[in-house]
């Protein structure tokens, strides 16, 4: 019998990824923003969005969950059935009208870009992204095609280069301690594969991390 718990991940190996998240997110905090909580406007100069507020979204590592939880409206407008479980999803509406939300600045601004810039913690840099030049991507269906597979998971595939990259994933976990929908790019190290087709193709800041300061949250 294989044992398929080999590759699992303890509760102490995921508390000390967050932990590493969150020690990222702080050291971020201290060097690039102001007590307002916004990035402090001398790291965004170049920027097309450089006046805006400054709010932002950090990911760092291989993989990166965007949104876990409720997608009110959406998943009501879509009318999907439970199936086994909650382990295969059925939309009863056209798939053309899902990749519409999908694409819909709403869904993109609520569940993904929530802040004026998209962060990415590539040591030994803090890369500045400014949203609105993702929301283009994510809106250009000639550059993101959406696709519904026989479970129901939805996967997003990025064409770079001549060829498909799946990125972005929207699925039910139906586990019962989940129950839960969550959209990202994970899975393969999706989030490390969006990252560099980004730096392929964006306009974006990087600034120097000062490991200094990441002494103090020893």
């Amino acid at each position: 019998m294989i044992n398929n718990r080999k590759n699992a991940m303890s509760s102490g190996q995921a508390r000390s990824i967050k932990l590493s998240g969150d020690r990222i997110r702080r050291s971020f905090e201290k060097q690039c923003v102001k007590d307002s909580g916004k990035i402090n406007k001398i790291y965004l100069q170049g920027l097309s969005n450089q006046n805006s507020d400054g709010t932002y979204v950090l990911k760092s590592g291989n993989n990166w969950q965007f949104h876990l939880g409720s997608f009110k409206p959406f998943i009501e407008n879509w009318n999907i059935e439970f199936l086994n479980d909650g382990k295969i999803l059925k939309y009863n509406i056209p798939q053309n009208r899902i990749n519409q939300d999908i694409r819909s600045e709403i869904f993109l601004k609520s569940f993904m870009l929530k802040g004026d810039f998209f962060v990415i913690y590539e040591a030994p840099n803090w890369l500045i992204f400014d949203s609105e030049d993702l929301m283009k991507l994510m809106q250009d269906s000639d550059f993101l095609e959406w696709r519904i597979l026989e479970s129901g998971r939805i996967k997003g595939d990025l064409n770079v280069n001549k060829m498909k990259k799946t990125i972005f994933t929207f699925e039910y976990r139906a586990e019962e301690h989940k129950k839960q929908f969550v959209f990202g790019a994970h899975g393969g190290g999706a989030g490390e594969k969006l990252k560099n087709i980004l730096k392929q193709i964006l306009f974006f800041n990087s600034i120097p991390v000062d490991y200094e300061l990441w002494s103090e949250f020893e």
